[in-house]
């Protein structure tokens, strides 16, 4: 940061930006459409609105390090407030605005946060006991937590970090911990392999904002690139996605599989501008393919990643000839393998800094390996094929019990919302259990009941235990 501002924090005197922050290209725009109408930023507009921003969080004395919630959806107000929090040396945990009550608490006590940003539909069922909100607009809630504060638990040295949730094959919510210069360099070895991206472009942010890929390489990307970025209120429709991309005069977007079905479900005319779609989180599938490619769109891609990889990890070029089935190739400086069981492991300079748990920072111990969970197969070419996630395997009573099988069962019971099974050796199974929102109480003598229609004997866990709560069901 430069030094032409000043910003009082925490006691200390920090600089502040001469221009706005320095990873913003100065040929960046944000537009922001919403059922009122829209607005655009220019470069020079929105860092004012982040200094704006920024002189408010400063004003509530939070200490440099201290953790801050931000689950306010796909709107300007989130990009606002994770660069906002930067600048004043906060560490900004990027969530979802749906997510279960409980799964807000156990992230909130897994970073130590002193603060969260919301919605005024998540803060109405928060019930934070901190007292009265720090301040309110018509889109957010600030609401003081339970975090110690205080700089405690702050992450090593004074670069920026933020924080992004992953819940990996479980449901279970983890706080996974990235410094911005890496998720920076993995946004752009991303736009590298696609041919990179620059100020004539235009980016309509199709996919939520709190998924890794999608802040990382849709929101910071862009603008590190100087392309147009432009967010759409949630929730997402199609028929908002349509007029948006039209006025807007999309080149590049991102979806999820999903979304990719509902928007050419419809057989409506794509935009004659956008001749880029990614896809990632599942392949994009030969009939979707074969659509994108009827209707105009002469660049797709599919894309791998994972949260813990900073996010991104390869490309498949589709448009290019890659195979349809594959994970693509590796980022440039991007290595991968498989181990001895065939679970691929990938080797990356934009692996986590670390993760944080019982409101302390921890640094990732593994380097620059991160082990995926998934399981590959080599093609001839040399790339990889999933074909499944890796199975977790424990030995009770001399039999092996697969411990995502127990999970999946679990998670298939009405209020269950998720579950994570570990062994305690000879001694059985453990299970912590994350309700369902809204479902009716359970004991552990229905969740029993329900396994043993479903499980052999020794699959059965002994304990179950409440995620968030500590407390161990009874019966």
């Amino acid at each position: 940061m430069s030094a032409a501002r000043t910003v009082a924090v925490g006691g200390r005197q920090d600089p502040g930006p001469a221009s706005g922050p320095a990873w913003i290209h100065p040929a960046a725009t944000v537009t922001e459409h919403t059922a009122a109408g829209s607005r655009t930023l220019d470069a020079g507009e929105l860092a004012a609105a982040v200094a704006a921003r920024t002189e408010e969080w400063a004003g509530h004395g939070f200490a440099p390090g201290d953790r801050v919630l931000i689950a306010t959806g796909s709107r300007l107000t989130t990009l606002l407030d994770v660069t906002a929090a930067w600048e004043t040396g906060l560490v900004p945990v990027l969530l979802a605005d749906s997510l279960a009550q409980d799964g807000y608490r156990l992230l909130a006590r897994a970073t130590g946060a002193v603060a969260g940003r919301l919605t005024p539909a998540v803060s109405r069922t928060w019930a934070a006991r901190g007292g009265e909100p720090l301040t309110r607009d018509s889109q957010t809630v600030l609401l003081p937590l339970d975090g110690t504060g205080h700089g405690a638990g702050a992450p090593p040295g004074t670069e920026p970090y933020l924080v992004l949730a992953t819940s990996g094959s479980t449901g279970l919510p983890k706080a996974v911990a990235h410094r911005r210069a890496a998720l920076l360099r993995n946004a752009g070895m991303h736009w590298e392999s696609l041919g990179s991206l620059g100020p004539q472009d235009r980016y309509l942010l199709s996919q939520s904002m709190f998924f890794s890929s999608a802040f990382v390489c849709g929101v910071l990307g862009v603008l590190a690139r100087g392309a147009a970025l432009a967010l759409i209120d949630p929730p997402f429709s199609t028929a908002n996605w349509f007029e948006v991309a039209r006025g807007f005069g999309v080149t590049h977007t991102a979806l999820t599989p999903h979304l990719l079905m509902r928007v050419i479900g419809g057989g409506e005319r794509l935009p004659g501008t956008l001749r880029h779609v990614t896809v990632g989180g599942d392949r994009l599938g030969r009939t979707a393919l074969a659509e994108l490619r009827a209707r105009g769109v002469p660049e797709t891609a599919t894309t791998y990643g994972l949260t813990e990889a900073g996010p991104r990890v390869s490309t498949n070029r589709l448009d290019a000839g890659d195979h349809e089935d594959g994970l693509g190739h590796p980022l440039a400086g991007v290595s991968w393998r498989l181990d001895a069981d065939g679970q691929l492991v990938v080797r990356t300079p934009t692996a986590q800094a670390g993760g944080y748990t019982d409101g302390g920072f921890t640094s990732y111990d593994a380097g620059d390996e991160v082990p995926t969970g998934d399981i590959c197969e080599q093609l001839p070419d040399g790339t990889f094929r999933l074909v499944g996630r890796a199975r977790r395997v424990a030995s009770v009573g001399g039999e092996k019990v697969y411990l995502g099988l127990v999970e999946r069962v679990l998670a298939d019971h009405p209020a269950v919302g998720a579950a994570r099974v570990s062994s305690a050796g000879e001694a059985g199974l453990t299970a912590e259990i994350l309700p369902r929102p809204g479902a009716d109480a359970f004991d552990a003598t229905a969740l029993r009941r329900w396994c043993r229609g479903r499980l052999r004997a020794v699959e059965v866990p002994r304990t179950f235990t409440v995620v968030g709560t500590g407390t161990r069901l009874s019966k």
